[in-house]
């Protein structure tokens, strides 16, 4: 994740400019968002599999689905208030889709206003780690507002931030939780105008996957909920919990699917497959870092033996029963507001290969600056019934 968080602060603007206010704005936004995963860098990592299903998706409008007020910024107004004349020309063009499709959940109205594709269309193009340009992009819109008309918060106001959004694409066929906008070289930026939130979402060409169909998802929070979408293993279908109670819109995208290569697409995925599963460089340890190890140490030795280390408690807001599928995975998710939140699989068949009742395992840990004070660690419990139990433990208060 460090080196994520490096990659998304070396990005450069295309040579024949300087920075300016909108570039800053646009590398806080996503270094923001790598940050909050760079918190959890030091986690153990857990093996990820991909379920790929590769048949056509079709749009359905649903109930919820209304046309988007003309009151709304298009796209292409919203490049150009982010000063990218570019993709304002993109947006204006061909082979943008403009899609004007708005979902009301929870009191909040979601529109999804368009996508486009395309090589050198922006201003700002991103630098991987060997210093080329990754010039061919995705870019998508959205707009959020309250229901009843009363202005979202502005980007200056103490209150901005306090109603967060996660804002991705998912793919048919791939689980959610492992293939959203930051496994596919995602940022984003945003402002408000008029009272009304508008998100601009940048990404590696996903059009490749045009023939599996692609979904955009608006919901409540900071990083992905387990609880907010179910991913149909069978059919690689996602859909929205009908029983989620917060802000879970989810739109189809209506490509073309002639736009779709199985073949570049195949590639990508094992390209990443290859980058989740790689070793991590070895990092140096300071203090901090030597004195949460040897924590963590004491901690799993003690929880191998059916004990909680005496200075740990268990934060109750974070204790969920997880029922895992055929395939031995279950899902939690948590928010804990300022002091993080986070959301993701439990392989239960890897972390109980022995099956024992009351078994405890830690599945991840991490920490901040805040150094030992901000320690939270991930346990789950096997219970009697197949299912596990799982809690976030930190230092006593």
């Amino acid at each position: 994740m460090k080196r994520d968080l490096d990659r998304v602060l070396k990005q450069a603007l295309t040579p024949q400019n300087e920075p300016d206010a909108w570039l800053n704005q646009n590398l806080l936004y996503q270094a923001e968002e790598m940050e909050n995963m760079a918190d959890r860098s030091k986690m153990r990592k857990s093996r990820i599999s991909a379920a790929v299903t590769a048949a056509a998706l079709t749009l359905v409008i649903g109930s919820a689905a209304v046309v988007a007020a003309a009151r709304y910024l298009t796209p292409g107004q919203i490049a150009r208030e982010l000063q990218d004349q570019k993709l304002m020309d993109a947006f204006q063009g061909e082979d943008a889709v403009l899609v004007n499709e708005t979902q009301e959940y929870a009191g909040y109205r979601i529109t999804l206003l368009g996508a486009v594709t395309g090589r050198n269309i922006s201003e700002y193009l991103p630098v991987d780690e060997k210093g080329q340009v990754e010039d061919d992009r995705f870019y998508t819109a959205v707009a959020i507002e309250r229901a009843d008309g009363s202005p979202m918060p502005d980007t200056g106001d103490d209150a901005y931030g306090e109603e967060p959004f996660y804002v991705s694409p998912y793919i048919k066929g791939l689980e959610p939780w492992n293939y959203g906008l930051m496994n596919l070289g995602g940022g984003y930026s945003e402002f408000v105008q008029d009272g009304i939130q508008y998100r601009l979402l940048s990404m590696e060409n996903i059009d490749i996957f045009a023939d599996r169909g692609i979904y955009i998802g608006v919901s409540s929070g900071t990083f992905y909920d387990s609880e907010a979408y179910r991913f149909d293993e069978a059919t690689g279908e996602i859909t929205r919990n009908e029983s989620y109670g917060k802000v879970n819109a989810l739109f189809v995208l209506p490509l073309d699917p002639a736009k779709g290569d199985p073949a570049a697409a195949e590639a990508f995925l094992r390209s990443l497959e290859e980058e989740m599963h790689a070793e991590d460089e070895p990092m140096e340890m300071d203090e901090q870092d030597l004195e949460i190890e040897a924590w963590m140490e004491v901690f799993q030795s003690e929880l191998q033996e059916g004990r909680i280390k005496e200075d740990a408690e268990r934060i109750e807001s974070t204790v969920q029963v997880c029922r895992p599928d055929a395939d031995g995975i279950a899902e939690y998710s948590y928010d804990l507001g300022e002091e993080g939140s986070g959301s993701g699989p439990i392989f239960v068949n890897e972390l109980f290969p022995e099956k024992k009742p009351g078994s405890m395992r830690v599945c991840n840990w991490s920490y901040s600056d805040g150094g030992i004070r901000s320690l939270q660690v991930d346990v789950v419990t096997l219970n009697e019934d197949g299912t596990v139990t799982f809690a976030v433990y930190r230092l006593k208060r």
